[in-house]
């Protein structure tokens, strides 16, 4: 069966072609049109700044300056937090503390590192905190500034820490160290000066377990001077710190009831605020080129009989001899406050000057031995006693002004005296009468 054909499909005949002309005017249309499309497109964009011609800008990427860092063993202690206090406000030093806990009271970014000196491998465990933290000056006042019935333990910390603490800081290559000492480390003789200085040499009796210590960490202080030249190594040797918030040997003595002195002696003693002290650690720590020994004393002296006075003590003289025993014997039986041997220095002198610490290190103390301890005994032991001791101060305050408006008078009119005391006018400016 034949299919019929749809005349919808049936094929258009094929268009004649166009010519060349209408083909170029066509494509002329098309590209006009594409043109115009184009320009009413960009102009519905908003119009752009003209271009500006391009600046170079140099970005500074180097680090802001590095503030030099200290290290403070013993942060936490006495001494320490105060040096801490005494730093942080200057905002020089970047300050970090090595010790068993945080310094208390101290600005937050203070930081502190764990440190155990008295723990087996101390020395490896010191090394690696200074070559993590890369100190500019290591600052040494980690030790115990009482006697202990615990030897052991005194020495490994008094002693030994500081051994550690040298030998990791030379093996780290720290350039700078401090270290706090005693002026005790001369020993209390009955040869000895007046006045000493830092050429005196160190003779405490070897008895003595608890100086020796620290005569014993002034020995590694030296080999480590000599190990390394290179190094700046200071040694600041305290006086006896006295103030109202100072629990201590030297104040339980004085505060006792009843204390022994020894028949015929009566030795004289210094006092040294631990704000002088604290000064004299900053202008240690910031002076770059400190180096070697220093006596940080207070002026002026005081006897042991007036010290007892002021503080309403009895003193029960005793032979020197039975003396000894009584001390020695107290201190077995736990109530009393120093070893047997320690007793040389409440027979015989043991007082430093300051000459040298004035001069190299620009330090001087605020407060004289006798302001030091008038302040303490009002705090401790000013209430409910009939001694007048603004009077007291107001008039040893007047005896030592004309006593040395006549040394200077003295020494103006006799240039070649003899000194009638060791040292000079510089020593006689120091007795507080």
């Amino acid at each position: 069966m034949a299919e019929t054909e749809n005349p919808e499909k049936k094929q258009k005949p094929d268009a004649a072609p166009a010519s060349p002309e209408k083909t170029a005017e066509k494509k002329a249309a098309e590209k006009k049109a594409a043109e115009k499309k184009a320009g009413t497109r960009h102009a519905a964009r908003p119009a752009q700044r003209a271009v500006q011609p391009h600046v170079a800008r140099v970005i500074d990427f180097a680090a802001a300056p590095r503030r030099p860092k200290v290290a403070i063993t013993g942060g936490a202690g006495f001494l320490g937090s105060r040096l801490i206090r005494a730093l942080a406000p200057k905002e020089q030093w970047e300050i970090v503390v090595f010790d068993l806990a945080p310094a208390p009271n101290v600005p937050g970014e203070v930081r502190h590192r764990f440190l155990d000196l008295n723990l087996p491998h101390a020395d490896g465990s010191v090394y690696k905190l200074l070559k993590e933290e890369k100190p500019d000056v290591i600052v040494h006042l980690a030790a115990l500034r009482s006697p202990s019935h615990d030897y052991t333990y005194i020495h490994e910390l008094n002693a030994l820490g500081a051994l550690h603490v040298m030998a990791a800081a030379g093996e780290a290559k720290i350039p700078r160290l401090v270290l706090g000492s005693t002026t005790m480390v001369y020993g209390a003789r009955g040869d000895n000066p007046n006045f000493l200085t830092e050429e005196h040499p160190t003779r405490a009796d070897a008895h003595d377990k608890f100086v020796m210590d620290f005569v014993e960490a002034e020995r590694h202080a030296r080999y480590h001077a000599k190990r390394y030249p290179e190094a700046k190594v200071a040694v600041l040797r305290f006086a006896q710190l006295l103030s109202p918030e100072i629990r201590d040997y030297k104040t339980r003595y004085f505060e006792a009831p009843a204390a022994v002195t020894m028949m015929g002696y009566d030795p004289l003693m210094q006092f040294l605020h631990p704000e002088d002290a604290t000064s004299a650690l900053v202008k240690a720590v910031e002076n770059p080129q400190t180096h070697g020994a220093f006596n940080i004393a207070p002026e002026g002296v005081l006897p042991l009989s007036t010290i007892l006075l002021l503080y309403g003590t009895l003193p029960i003289p005793v032979p020197h001899t039975v003396a000894y025993t009584l001390i020695e014997a107290g201190w077995l039986a736990g109530v009393g406050f120093a070893p047997g041997s320690h007793a040389h220095y409440i027979r015989y002198n043991c007082v430093a000057a300051n000459d040298k610490a004035r001069r190299v290190l620009a330090w001087t103390p605020a407060r004289t031995t006798l302001e030091t301890l008038l302040a303490t005994v009002k705090v401790r032991r000013g209430k409910g006693r009939n001694l007048n001791l603004d009077a007291i101060a107001e008039a040893v305050m007047r005896s030592s002004y004309y006593q040395q408006k006549r040394v200077n008078r003295m020494y103006a009119e006799e240039p070649q005296a003899p000194v009638p005391v060791s040292g000079g006018p510089a020593v006689l400016r120091r007795i507080a009468l």
